[in-house]
């Protein structure tokens, strides 16, 4: 019975919207649970700041390995060779599953041996002591985006038979092997357990779309010559470019800012991260859910050339995001101390550390319906095809907080 529900089609707009909407809200929920287990067990101090130091690497290699594009590259050219011929579709994965891994593994392999260099100039402001705990971490955490990034494949073909049961389910379980990381892990092997459950958490978010992916049959297979260039893939690399460029610009920008908290009070890392995640609930429940619902929708008018279609379909999105988040912003700017003390307020977490996330969350509230417009028409930028106008984009928001950062840091 739960695997005829992760197999079942959603073929509505709106109810595929309300399912990733619900489950969001789910994951959401759960990730503030997560977020209030750790404030509570660690406070917002120096061990919170070296678990979050810890994932940028490995966020960075997602990124660098189709993560960045995942399924927002590989869906449109799915669904072309799908149309042709379900064999060479099934071919696609396959080869690029089997180029993803052994890239991942080369990579790894590399980030392994260097995470003392990069761990220097990622966290310049930590003691030797807790540069050492950031690079154990950080090398735990190395399988994390090689089962994420095999994920991210598998939920191209999710999407495209509309399987949205099996890829909404996916986060949540992510983030329920985190929790039992907090719960389980942590009290046995301390702050490295949290890097524990982050890789529970990545298998359990492959495991659940591996179910789907196998009823519909389309395995892949990992045969020699499957690790090789076809046009196929070469075309998924010519669009994830500029997407993975775009990606990564906002994880550079991230590391940067991590570099700047680190020289700054114990715990300003762990502020900035608990805070970004509380902003991020109603892009992730409101702007991503429907640009994930609309996506397909979008990119089959594009194929079929159906302008009016594309664009009926983008302004429902447009009208039905803005509805819901501009009403949220204005709430998390007014509430700002209520909801912060609510989500994590429990245990180390001081009200020392309430007010300064508070006015952390309250100062990224004022981009909350930006951020989830944001989600919707960079999908609809790739189901045309175009990934170039997202990076220049891109480009400019990250110059402007990576100078803001600075500036703002040397005036305190």
């Amino acid at each position: 019975m739960r695997l005829n529900l992760l197999n079942h089609e959603v073929t509505n707009v709106h109810s595929a919207a309300l399912l990733l909407a619900a489950a969001g809200l789910l994951s959401r929920a759960l990730g503030i649970l997560r977020d209030r287990m750790l404030a509570g067990t660690f406070g917002a101090g120096r061990e919170l700041d070296i678990y979050y130091a810890a994932f940028q690497i490995p966020d960075f290699m997602s990124v660098v390995f189709l993560l960045g594009a995942g399924s927002a590259a590989i869906l449109p050219i799915f669904q072309e060779y799908l149309a042709r011929d379900r064999a060479e579709a099934r071919e696609l994965i396959s080869r690029l599953v089997s180029l993803f891994s052994l890239g991942a593994i080369i990579l790894a392999a590399a980030v392994f041996f260097l995470a003392p260099f990069l761990m220097h100039l990622v966290t310049p402001g930590f003691s030797e002591e807790d540069r050492a705990m950031t690079i154990l971490l950080t090398r735990i955490m190395l399988l994390s985006p090689m089962l994420l990034g095999i994920s991210s494949i598998f939920s191209a073909v999710v999407q495209s038979f509309q399987r949205f049961w099996s890829y909404a389910a996916a986060p949540i379980f992510y983030n329920v092997g985190i929790i039992i990381g907090v719960m389980v892990f942590v009290p046995l092997w301390g702050v490295a357990g949290l890097a524990g459950g982050v890789i529970l958490g990545a298998f359990l978010h492959l495991l659940i779309q591996i179910v789907t992916i196998w009823q519909l049959g389309f395995a892949p297979s990992l045969a020699q010559h499957m690790f090789q260039l076809n046009a196929g893939v070469g075309r998924v690399i010519k669009i994830s470019f500029p997407r993975v460029l775009s990606v990564s610009l906002s994880n550079i920008t991230l590391l940067v800012l991590i570099a700047v908290g680190s020289g700054l009070a114990a715990g300003s890392i762990a502020v900035l991260n608990l805070a970004y995640n509380l902003y991020f609930v109603p892009i992730g429940i409101f702007g991503v859910s429907y640009a994930i619902a609309i996506f397909p929708r979008m990119s089959r008018a594009y194929i079929e050339r159906d302008s009016r279609e594309f664009f009926h379909e983008l302004y429902i999105g447009v009208r039905t995001v803005l509805f819901w988040t501009v009403p949220s912003a204005v709430l998390f700017i007014v509430l700002r101390a209520h909801i912060v003390r609510a989500a994590l307020g429990a245990g180390a977490f001081s009200w020392e550390d309430t007010r300064l996330t508070a006015a952390a969350l309250a100062a990224l509230a004022v981009s909350v319906a930006a951020g989830a417009l944001s989600s919707l028409l960079i999908k609809g930028f790739y189901a045309l095809e175009n990934t170039w106008k997202p990076l220049f984009i891109n480009i400019g928001a990250s110059l402007v907080s990576i100078g803001g950062a600075i500036f703002w840091a040397q005036s305190l």
